[in-house]
């Protein structure tokens, strides 16, 4: 198990600059891996929806026994099929949709985070108490069918992260899990022995594994906040004004890129800051 000073050498943090205080993080399903994708109603309301999860696990939450926020029925209403891996078969079966396990990453009820993508891991390893992860998804808007990306959630960072390296041992890896039960990538290994089992991409080139322990402020949203106000081609950019505030570290010739395929964001903002702004934005679309 390393700490942050212990990676900011590797590859893992090339081309990383300067400390950022926050860091946004695209998560929940999208069009790879669910049908259709969740819609933001004109309020702001909205219901997360974890990715479904690829193979064995501990996690016994399923979309059927997540219950949506806005109506009396489950998460598995919202959805006509699910795809647990990125080129794998859609499943459209109502009940095995319901029974999956989802992969609840984050889980904003425990305020627990785990990453394996490479550009995730160099941004959120480096991070220290007090500092914030954001979650934005694609949504679906009230007007149309673009999935615009949204802020839905974050947590304020309880405690270095830990990031686990492929040439642990399973026994230390579990060891260092011991901490994170909750954590979603910590069921995986609590199912099977190892974090990467679940995909030949990750077994034949495993890579580091961060988990990010959470605690309040921080949780899911009442309401969404929009992020991006363009889109070019099908890549959207952040919107100007959320820009100004939040101080995204890189942009380019459209503004700071929110995906497509979604990056993490660093930004220089201070977390009181970001928790004024969420407050603001979350109270206007209240209104």
């Amino acid at each position: 198990m390393r700490r942050r000073d212990d990676v900011r050498a590797d590859k893992y943090t090339e081309g990383v600059g300067g400390r950022m205080t926050v860091v946004l993080c695209g998560v929940g399903a999208d069009t790879g891996n669910v049908r259709p994708v969740p819609r933001v109603d004109e309020t702001g309301r909205f219901e997360y929806v974890p990715i479904p999860e690829k193979g064995e696990t501990t996690e016994t939450a399923t979309y059927g026994s997540l219950r949506r926020r806005h109506a009396d029925e489950s998460l598995a209403s919202l959805l006509d099929a699910v795809r647990p891996g990125s080129d794998g078969d859609w499943v459209t079966d109502p009940d095995a949709i319901a029974n999956h396990a989802v992969h609840r990453d984050p889980n904003l009820d425990a305020l627990t985070y785990g990453e394996h993508r490479p550009p995730y891991v160099a941004a959120l390893a480096d991070l220290d108490p007090g500092d914030v992860v954001g979650f934005y998804a694609g949504f679906r808007g009230p007007e149309n069918d673009l999935k615009h990306r949204y802020l839905f959630g974050y947590l304020t960072v309880a405690e270095p992260p830990t990031v686990l390296d492929p040439a642990m041992d399973d026994d230390a890896v579990a060891n260092a899990l011991e901490a994170h039960p909750a954590n979603a990538h910590a069921r995986r290994h609590a199912a099977h022995g190892s974090l990467y089992y679940h995909d030949p991409a990750f077994t034949d080139h495993t890579e580091s594994v961060v988990v990010v322990p959470g605690r309040e402020p921080g949780g899911r949203l009442d309401r969404a906040i929009r992020l991006s106000d363009h889109r070019v081609g099908p890549n959207y950019y952040m919107a100007d004004d959320v820009a100004r505030v939040l101080q995204p570290a890189r942009g380019g010739a459209h503004g700071t890129h929110l995906g497509g395929f979604k990056p993490a964001v660093e930004c220089d903002v201070d977390p009181a800051r970001f928790e004024t702004f969420v407050a603001d934005r979350v109270a206007d679309a209240a209104d």
